[in-house]
């Protein structure tokens, strides 16, 4: 019996202490926790203070045209890539026929040559399949605008994104140049 009213009055004195009232807890702005003053972790900058100078020969106002020839400077940045190696440079061509037929494939390229002659066609053997593809264009959105007329007649065309390794950019552009000269001389001759 001592050992029951020993076991109650333990649980009394228990349940007394929890529910006793905490003592009120006193509220620190936290403001005044958190030291918001960073400029002492912050690392220190010396304020340099620099000229500008700008020289411009006497007589030429600068008129934020490139000097020089743009063609060498080009060269010079396909060159410096291509010695990079980096895999080549991002085209977009349009693949209009894809299929084991060759005599097929002939014919939708001299259709392509016939009908939309400004626009470079090349058809490749990829065992097993004739490929024709369509131009060379370095953003997407003249690509889709081509796309668009193409595939009113080619259903099955769809743009195609592939690498062009730098030389053969080079090449091309030479050779876009050197066409582009000889319409110039041709147009000059007329006009005489």
């Amino acid at each position: 019996m001592k050992l029951l009213i020993r076991y109650t009055f333990i649980a009394l004195l228990m349940s007394a202490m929890a529910c006793k009232p905490s003592q009120p807890k006193q509220t620190v702005p936290a403001a005044d926790l958190v030291d918001t003053d960073f400029q002492a972790y912050l690392p220190k900058v010396e304020e340099k203070k620099e000229e500008v100078v700008e020289q411009t020969p006497e007589g030429q106002d600068d008129l934020g045209f490139p000097e020089g020839d743009v063609n060498v400077e080009v060269d010079t940045i396909l060159t410096h890539l291509s010695a990079r190696d980096l895999g080549g440079i991002q085209v977009y061509r349009i693949l209009v026929y894809s299929d084991r037929d060759r005599d097929k494939a002939e014919e939708v390229v001299g259709y392509l040559k016939n009908e939309f002659g400004n626009y470079e066609v090349d058809m490749t053997f990829e065992q097993p399949n004739y490929k024709v593809r369509v131009g060379y264009y370095f953003d997407r959105l003249t690509a889709h605008g081509v796309y668009t007329s193409l595939k009113k007649k080619f259903r099955a065309a769809f743009l195609v994104k592939e690498k062009m390794h730098v030389d053969k950019v080079a090449r091309r552009i030479k050779r876009a140049n050197a066409e582009k000269a000889a319409a110039m001389e041709i147009t000059e001759e007329d006009e005489y």
